[in-house]
């Protein structure tokens, strides 16, 4: 099958292509690859999308259910809304970074749409504790962490996890080295007894772009 890339900006012709466009009958949910999605854009953002699965002839649909789609409605409109596109993926250390150039690219006329950085959590550390029988797991050590961060931020704004990487397996029967990951004034005031908070690192997500050529 041929790609389907296709633009429409007139919002006469959205609102003809949006009344027209049928789906079928609900079918279990399913995701193929590769897939196509269509994005309805609004200000630079995604407001819904559908994902296009070619294949199985079925469309997820921005409220997660996936019904029968008939690709017949989609072919001709390559050639009636002409597209072409190209991205480019940005990294960004914050959300304010990222907000500059986001800003930046609403002044370039073939500017599309972005898929944004979350940034839900400004970075992580480390904290290792030494295996004993205050501290036998992973487990146990995060039930006693939550006990100190609680009392700086709440739960929603943090994570603690055991990641199983060349220090932790290193130290298998020795010690666990537990990641702390949310804001850094968790970093800063977080103070337990012979333990140390080490290797701040801030958080680093990239943006996608999209430009028509």
């Amino acid at each position: 099958m041929k790609n389907i890339i296709f633009i429409i900006e007139d919002s006469l012709e959205i609102s003809n292509f949006v009344r027209a466009i049928k789906l079928g009958e609900e079918v279990p949910n399913s995701i193929e690859n590769p897939n196509f999605r269509i994005n309805i854009i609004k200000n630079h953002k995604e407001e819904a999308g559908w994902t296009i699965n070619p294949t199985q002839k079925s469309a997820m649909t921005h409220d997660g259910h996936t019904y029968k789609f008939d690709l017949n409605q989609i072919t001709s409109l390559n050639e009636k809304f002409p597209f072409e596109y190209y991205y480019e993926e940005v990294i960004f250390e914050s959300k304010e970074e990222y907000n500059t150039y986001f800003n930046k690219q609403k002044e370039n006329n073939n500017f599309l749409f972005d898929y944004a950085p979350q940034f839900k959590y400004e970075g992580s550390f480390e904290i290792e504790f030494e295996q004993s029988e205050k501290f036998p797991n992973p487990k146990e050590i995060s039930e006693f962490l939550y006990s100190y961060i609680d009392k700086i931020v709440s739960r929603e704004e943090y994570r603690v996890s055991y990641i199983f990487n060349e220090k932790n397996k290193k130290n298998i029967g020795k010690s666990f080295t537990m990641t702390i990951t949310g804001p850094k004034k968790i970093f800063k005031k977080l103070k337990i007894k012979k333990h140390k908070n080490e290797n701040w690192q801030p958080t680093v997500e990239d943006g996608w772009f999209f430009y028509k050529k």
